[in-house]
């Protein structure tokens, strides 16, 4: 309601009629300018750059007389490989002429504005007001491009001077911030302990854009992953002032659930390029911002790195001419998927500055030491940190530099790195380069944990050749209740053996018992460690959870399914209050099996606010997750179970049923599934017996052991099916005795993605089954089986009854087996587990 009332009431009636400026009409120009082809926004970018030319020949003393010095003139550039010719205007030349640069036909105000100099050296500039609207236009142009409007929440996480004057301009930006609705978090002051605090005022914030320094929204967003803090999703990230590390654009993303759109630009000409959302490179400002990238003296080709020129196309005050800003850009060819005929950049390669740690761990981007210097008399400076974190700031004075600017220098940084932070200032003459012709700003020995993000070193600082280290394996500790004959624990087998063991080091931590399937796992070397936990939620497990994972340098724990998620979850957070390492968390929901608890629906939330990653194995799971416990869809991922379909394949259907002792001109009805309440043997054998009035001799074996066991031979006997059941219990042949099965009956009352479905799908089996939780996901209903409801023998009993009479059962099977091979096989559900575990830990 107020973004509408304030983009189309009051903005309006202050910018356009009171304040007669121009702004809203630049930015409906420049959003309807962008939809032109690429020939014509580069047409029209050459003529104003012509324009700009000739102003700055005719009115602007310094031009007219570097021009001639280079016996050049505008009327000779014809395409833009002419201006080859044309001299460069560097930062130096700004500051020894900044009164020539001033066009001589100015009249009325001027603008004053600096850099702080991020290679050391400040500069002061200035523009006239319709250069603001216009930049101002181009900046709302972007951030539309990132879901920005006008008069909605947004948070700058930004430069703010620390120690700042109250006054009638602090007063007025207030004023400002508060109608335009945005919320200002001081890169200044952002500290490594209060990290997370300063991510929970952004989500009682709840900004609809984010717009920051790149490195502080990194450490931002890794922090609120670290912490399980939930994010009220934005609808974009705009990053700036740094380069965007591929990695850092991950985490980012991530965390705050949404894209991220990364923007360049200068403060002497404002906007030069931001991405749209297609996020193929960044387009350039071209109706503002005339980009040349030069090397050796020419224009480098496209993809190759140059030198970054900017022109200036609308600042006729002070016009800029080909300005070198001392950046390293790469041009990107051809049209953008988005439409847009705008020109593009496929990456920046400068602006990478030094991080500096002040006391209590405050984080000091690099970027932010410019932002102290940019009103004083100071021609260079640099701030060196040792490893011992003394900080010494070396400053080639100014003209007008005096003992006063020593001690305000002293007090500003102390303010940024802490009032006890051991720092000298020294007056030298001159700070050396670096080899590279460069002036480091900040220059950091002390190591800042940017996570998976590398930062480029000299050739100088290059290692010799050496053979590379070999990498540590990652430990993964499972956490089961125990290893009973069920799918959800032979997919943990399955994974501890078919991940790459060169990678990952499993073990399996049970919190009850071993189960019937421990045993294998001593031949694949994998660890079994037994936790005996006390009834429901034992606080004394997480204490034990917490201490294993330490002793054994855990780097990520998954857990599966609610109680050792619980656990595993708490235990993990524990262990980095004992050992100062939090292990990864990533917690499997194989199924739903706490119906209406709300208890455990509670429990499961308070784990997955925990949890680094939360995988659903079925669609089903995926919307329980969303819809009943409230999780975070941004960490919510479905990795479907996978099924060997080399070892679960169509086979002698003869010689399983002479195993099994069934005839083979009967009915054969085949379930293999744990003896538990859920999975609702009792419903099928009432079924069965409704199917044998109508087939006499059919037969029906349950494979499975569980607590179930006694009741169902007491059902059995009761509807006198006695020797037409058969209770095999715990099987470790089943793949040879599935082609024994005419079809396949299921009656779960809840479900993830039944592993046993998938085995009798790849054996070619039709199927009967229940609809609930990921079975429908399996069975496709007339395809390659039947879905009844669960809880219904009479159901149950015609879908067995109809399927034996279809003509196209063998059909059915053959598509079942189809659909396992291309959704289900084994060797997808590991890969994609150890892509998942990878991105995990890169978070760490």
């Amino acid at each position: 309601m107020y973004a509408s009332l304030f983009q189309s009431v009051l903005f309006p009636l202050y910018e356009t009629h009171l304040r007669r400026r121009g702004t809203l009409r630049a930015l409906a120009e420049l959003e309807q300018s962008q939809w032109r082809t690429p020939e014509e926004v580069a047409e029209d970018s050459f003529r104003r750059l012509l324009e700009a030319l000739h102003h700055a020949e005719t009115n602007v003393p310094f031009y007219r007389r570097r021009f001639a010095e280079y016996g050049v003139r505008a009327s000779q550039v014809k395409a833009p490989e002419d201006l080859a010719a044309f001299p460069i205007l560097t930062k130096e030349d700004v500051r020894k002429h900044g009164s020539e640069l001033v066009a001589e036909t100015h009249v009325g105000k001027l603008h004053p504005s600096a850099t702080g100099g991020s290679t050391g050296e400040p500069m002061r500039f200035a523009y006239d007001h319709p250069t603001y609207e216009r930049r101002v236009a181009g900046a709302l142009r972007a951030d539309g491009w990132a879901g920005a409007e006008m008069g909605e929440k947004e948070l700058h996480v930004w430069g703010r001077p620390p120690g700042e004057k109250k006054g009638f301009g602090t007063t007025k930006r207030a004023a400002q911030e508060t109608l335009w609705r945005r919320k200002y978090v001081s890169t200044f002051h952002l500290r490594a302990d209060r990290l997370a605090e300063t991510v929970r005022e952004i989500v009682d914030y709840a900004p609809r854009v984010v717009v920051g320094y790149t490195t502080p929204l990194f450490l931002l967003a890794r922090a609120a992953l670290e912490h399980g803090i939930e994010i009220p999703p934005p609808r974009g990230i705009i990053t700036a002032a740094e380069k965007l590390f591929d990695a850092q654009r991950e985490v980012i993303e991530r965390a705050f659930g949404a894209p991220v759109f990364d923007r360049y630009g200068c403060r002497e000409v404002m906007l030069i390029g931001g991405e749209c959302e297609r996020h193929e490179g960044l387009h350039l400002h071209a109706e503002g911002v005339f980009v040349e990238l030069y090397g050796g003296g020419r224009p480098v080709a496209v993809g190759t790195p140059g030198e970054v020129l900017l022109t200036d196309l609308y600042n006729r005050a002070m016009p800029f001419i080909r300005y070198r800003n001392d950046d390293v850009a790469v041009a990107k060819a051809g049209a953008c998927a988005c439409g847009r005929g705008l020109p593009r950049l496929a990456s920046v390669e400068g602006r990478v500055l030094d991080l500096l740690v002040g006391e209590d761990s405050r984080i000091v981007a690099g970027e932010m030491i410019p932002f102290l210097f940019k009103d004083l008399p100071v021609e260079r400076y640099q701030v060196h940190q040792r490893a011992d974190r003394t900080v010494t700031l070396r400053i080639v004075p100014g003209p007008s530099y005096g003992p006063e600017v020593t001690k305000l220098v002293d007090e500003r940084l102390r303010l940024v790195l802490g009032q006890s932070a051991p720092l000298k200032v020294e007056i030298v003459r001159d700070i050396p380069l670096t080899a590279a012709g460069k002036h480091r700003v900040t220059v950091s020995e002390v190591p800042v944990d940017l996570g998976s993000v590398t930062m480029k070193k000299s050739n100088g600082d290059k290692p010799a050749a050496c053979a590379p280290a070999p990498r540590p394996r990652t430990r993964v500790a499972h956490v089961v209740l125990g290893l009973r004959a069920g799918g959800l624990e032979r997919v943990v087998l399955d994974l501890v053996q078919g991940m790459d063991r060169s990678r990952f080091d499993p073990m399996v931590i049970a919190l009850d018992e071993p189960g019937e399937l421990a045993p294998r796992l001593a031949p694949i070397d994998v660890p079994l460690r037994l936790l005996r936990r006390g009834q429901g939620f034992d606080p004394s497990v997480i204490g034990e959870l917490a201490d294993l994972f330490g002793r054994e340098g855990i780097d990520l724990v998954h857990t599966h399914n609610p109680r050792p998620h619980v656990h595993g979850a708490l235990a993990a957070l524990a262990a980095r209050r004992v050992t100062g390492k939090r292990p990864r968390v990533v917690h499997t929901k194989h199924g739903r099996n706490y119906p209406g608890d709300l208890g455990r629906v509670l429990a499961n939330r308070m784990a997955s606010a925990l949890s680094d990653r939360i995988v659903a194995v079925s669609d089903d799971a995926r919307r329980v997750a969303l819809e009943v416990e409230h999780g975070s869809a941004r960490r919510l991922v479905t990795i479907r179970n996978g099924v060997d379909t080399r070892a679960y394949r169509p086979g002698d259907a003869e010689r399983a049923r002479r195993a099994l002792d069934v005839p083979a001109d009967v009915l054969h009805v085949g379930c293999v599934a744990r003896l538990s309440a859920e999975k609702d043997h009792a419903t099928l054998i009432q079924a069965f017996a409704r199917v044998r009035t109508c087939h006499p001799g059919a037969r029906l074996t349950l494979v499975g052991e569980g607590p179930e066991r006694a009741s169902l031979e007491a059902l059995v006997q009761k509807f006198g099916l006695h020797g037409a059941v058969q209770l095999l219990g715990h099987r470790d042949d089943v793949a040879t005795l599935l082609p024994g099965f005419d079809l396949f009956a299921l009656a779960s009352r809840t479900e993830g993605t039944s592993l046993t479905l998938l085995e009798a799908a790849a054996a070619g089996l039709p199927i009967v089954a229940t609809r609930v939780g990921g079975n429908p996901e399996i069975v496709a209903d007339g395809e390659t089986g039947l879905l009844v409801p669960a809880g219904e023998p009479a159901a149950l009993a015609d879908a067995i009854g109809s399927l034996w009479a279809r003509s196209d059962r063998a059909g059915m099977g053959q598509a079942g087996r189809a659909l396992v091979e291309t959704r289900y096989g084994m060797g997808k559900m590991i890969s994609a587990y150890e892509t998942l575990y990878a991105e995990v830990l890169r978070l760490a």
